[in-house]
């Protein structure tokens, strides 16, 4: 663990423990944390991002690493200590950072708080951890914990669903949940192609991005960078969206005069792809959040479309709908997000095995009240980010079994053919095994004429 990159400061340090606090205190979702960032320089804040995201990503692991070294358990209101601790070791385990730089750091962060009685004991825990590991690799590390919660760095209730759904597969979804996620671009085909995007990227910001096979618009660029440093974002050039959600409007296939329903619909990176592939449609964007609604007309408007918003619950159909059916619909549910864990670590440690029942039941109630909403040969396609068959192969399942009028429908090539997928019994199962996609499943249902 020697050839280290310097620490940086204290304040991002004293940020990223914030941030963790409201995460594991006050369960509070990173992406709801952001704000905590803006007021530092550039480069504390990414660092405090690292930092906090690091510490996430890895908390049972590190809680595994910590505790022979705790000979009293700290008591809750101490977890800001425990904090430190397990950001040292962090930065111990996955960073370049010197290690001795790391213990400097922690302990004078402690010693600039409240409780300076800690700060012997923090000093002694790090410089124990370090004598005992030194010489070992950090892989040889980790294989010397004894619980399956600290080898794979996740709750005991996700091992064991994934093991279960997937028993061949599980422990390569586990290691692919632990990786950070690639930043991947959805290119607007209506302002330019890729090969085009991808070569101004490369003249005008010095990056460095490749296509994704298969997907005719997605661009993964090779190291992460602010978006309104790349060229054409206020033009429209491009968004944000992970590859496997790009799929969504190529299996929709948006047809010239479509009158389509997207529920569910923030932050809006569908909806305005199904503009991109065909700007004459009629899509009516919903979700029961206001504010994150406005993101949606943020974000169509910075590309030039003009969706019908609509603030409601989707299952309330009562309260907005107007009586016009619809000849597509797209259902991206409300899911446990199982799929997405490498980009939201703090899934980890807020999702609960008892929220899967009740997201089941919310899939269902949904699925049920839009359907009625659908013209007869229309198309309804159900989307989770989820990779729980409970949420996914065997929800389609029950609902052909409630609804006579439904078809389960064959999913096009663009999907079928691409390699992260394995087809499941009423639809496709995206894996982030491979580093491209994030975890989603797809199935298309027909409503018979």
């Amino acid at each position: 663990m020697t050839n280290k990159q310097n620490d940086t400061s204290i304040t991002s340090r004293k940020v990223a423990q914030t941030i963790l606090l409201a995460v594991l205190k006050d369960g509070q979702s990173l992406s709801s944390l952001t704000h905590l960032t803006d007021n530092i320089e550039p480069r504390d804040a990414a660092f405090a991002r690292m930092l906090s995201f690091g510490v996430l990503r890895f908390y049972q692991q590190l809680q595994g690493l910590l505790k022979p070294y705790i000979k009293k358990a700290l008591k809750s209101k101490d977890l800001d200590i425990q904090l430190v601790m397990l950001m040292a070791i962090y930065q111990i385990m996955h960073t370049r950072v010197p290690d001795f730089a790391v213990v400097d750091s922690a302990v004078k962060q402690v010693r600039k708080s409240r409780k300076k009685w800690a700060a012997n004991m923090v000093n002694g825990v790090l410089r124990n951890f370090l004598r005992d590991i030194e010489g070992k690799e950090p892989e040889d590390v980790i294989n010397e914990l004894t619980s399956e919660e600290a080898c794979f760095a996740h709750p005991q209730w996700i091992i064991d669903s994934l093991k279960q759904d997937w028993p061949d597969s599980w422990q390569k979804i586990l290691a692919a949940n632990n990786q950070q996620a690639p930043m991947t671009l959805r290119v607007n085909q209506q302002q330019t192609s890729v090969d085009e995007f991808i070569q101004a990227l490369e003249k005008d910001s010095e990056v460095s991005a490749e296509q994704v096979p298969g997907l005719p618009s997605a661009a993964i660029l090779q190291q992460a960078r602010d978006v309104k440093q790349l060229p054409g974002f206020s033009k429209g050039w491009f968004s944000v969206q992970d590859a496997g959600a790009q799929f969504a409007a190529l299996i929709m296939q948006p047809a010239a005069g479509d009158k389509i329903l997207d529920a569910c619909a923030a932050p809006g990176g569908k909806t305005a792809h199904m503009f991109e592939l065909q700007p004459d449609v009629q899509i009516t964007a919903l979700d029961i959040s206001e504010s994150r609604l406005k993101r949606v007309e943020e974000n169509c408007q910075r590309l030039g479309f003009n969706p019908t918003l609509v603030a409601a619950d989707a299952r309330a159909v009562d309260n907005w709908w107007q009586g016009e059916l619809f000849d597509k619909i797209l259902l991206d549910v409300p899911c446990s997000a199982m799929g997405v864990i490498r980009r939201h670590p703090d899934i980890k440690s807020l999702r609960r095995e008892d929220d899967i029942e009740a997201l089941v039941q919310l899939q269902r109630e949904i699925l049920l009240k839009n359907w009625d909403l659908l013209k007869p040969g229309g198309q309804l396609l159900y989307v989770t980010c989820s990779l729980l068959k409970a949420e996914n192969e065997q929800q389609i399942e029950w609902f052909l079994e409630q609804v006579d009028d439904v078809v389960s429908e064959e999913l096009p090539d663009v999907i079928t053919q691409f390699k992260s997928q394995s087809p499941v019994s009423h639809g496709v199962q995206l894996f982030p095994v491979d580093g491209v996609t994030d975890g989603f499943f797809y199935a298309l249902l027909k409503k018979s004429k």
